[in-house]
């Protein structure tokens, strides 16, 4: 494979964004944005271009410019995420790793391909002893080389499909297993389930800027489970955050609240969360 090497991440809208937002943290390593670029739904960096939300479509449709682009900026990788319509047409992809609704999928090479599932031990790459707490996810995983505990910082089970196809794509780049930890425990999934913290961690809140009914149900049903010690209460909308907050600090003393934001953009949902904690801090 030539520089830079193009990983396709095709599935579910919200699957594969937070797979290519692991995988990415994966490849940079210790050097954001220094050896691996992203063409996908929430931002567009190929070492010349830079923007938050771009249209991907567009943007795919000029994925030989930005192939060139990142190749003259000497990166090593482009994470690309791939919408219905381009799965179809992956001829610039060297690497095409795609995760199924179930947590299931593939990812594969020219002359290589490994299996990964959520839910057994007959896939290449499998996951044993999963669980999830308070904003984090553990698992063994279970590759042809090795096994290693790996954390990632996401909330709920059903996320270990997502998390596997990065690692399945990570192996296959002959990634090692210690910089593969090290990244999945760094890494951020911005807008998918992303855990905020007021300063005096009696707030906390899960945004999640999907509006799929399934995607939303799968992290309130979560945010219930991995959080039973908190108040749990579901926010629609941005402009709903701030009178969700006043109640939280209406809560007895020594009580902690989990709001779980949903229905608009992530970066409104956490703005309006964060000027919602300043005013609060100005009243005492």
């Amino acid at each position: 494979m030539g520089a830079p090497v193009v990983i396709g991440v095709a599935g579910g809208a919200r699957d594969r964004e937070v797979t290519s937002a692991l995988l990415r943290t994966v490849l940079d390593g210790p050097d954001p944005y220094g050896s691996a670029g992203v063409i996908g739904a929430r931002e567009l960096f190929d070492g010349t271009e830079w923007r938050r939300y771009p249209n991907l479509p567009h943007e795919l449709r000029r994925i030989e410019e930005h192939i060139h682009d990142a190749r003259e900026h000497g990166l090593a990788y482009l994470v690309v995420e791939l919408d219905e319509a381009a799965e179809r047409g992956t001829s610039h992809v060297d690497l095409l790793c795609t995760v199924g609704a179930g947590g299931s999928g593939t990812a594969r090479t020219a002359w290589r391909g490994l299996s990964f599932s959520a839910r057994g031990a007959v896939a290449d790459i499998g996951a044993s002893r999963a669980e999830t707490h308070y904003g984090y996810l553990q698992f063994l995983a279970h590759t042809p080389a090795w096994t290693d505990r790996l954390v990632v910082p996401v909330t709920g089970l059903f996320n270990l499909g997502p998390a596997l196809g990065a690692v399945a794509a990570a192996v296959l780049l002959g990634i090692d297993s210690d910089q593969l930890a090290m990244g999945l425990l760094n890494a951020k999934v911005p807008g998918h389930g992303e855990l905020l913290t007021s300063p005096d961690r009696r707030v906390f809140a899960l945004v999640e800027e999907s509006r799929a009914r399934r995607d939303t149900a799968r992290l309130v049903d979560a945010a219930r489970e991995d959080y039973d010690s908190f108040e749990i209460e579901v926010v629609h909308g941005s402009d709903r955050v701030a009178a969700a907050v006043a109640r939280a600090y209406e809560r007895r003393e020594g009580a902690r609240t989990l709001l779980v934001l949903l229905g608009d953009s992530s970066d409104a949902l956490e703005d309006a969360f964060q000027a919602a904690l300043r005013a609060h801090a100005r009243t005492l």
